[in-house]
């Protein structure tokens, strides 16, 4: 997990989400299950406090092909996701 605006690894997050929020939040994550190779992210917008998730899906693959930014790649390190 990284903060959008510093890239910088995020060690505990606490969220608090309305149920429309997190069926949102469920329905785009398997979603993106569906095809965990595709290069897409989705985003999601509180309608009333300003706040935003953006989620994707990283494989390996995905990170050898350079599928991200170089600044989200250093800030991955050496993390190694699952297949």
């Amino acid at each position: 997990m990284l903060d959008g605006g510093t890239l910088k690894e995020l060690r505990q997050v606490q969220l608090y989400l309305s149920v429309k929020e997190a069926k949102e939040l469920v329905h785009e994550l398997q979603d993106l299950l569906g095809d965990r190779e595709r290069s897409e992210h989705f985003h999601l917008f509180s309608s009333d406090s300003g706040i935003e998730i953006s989620a994707s899906i990283v494989t390996r693959a995905k990170l050898a092909s350079g599928g991200y930014t170089r600044e989200e790649r250093d800030a991955f390190g050496k993390w190694k996701p699952e297949t």
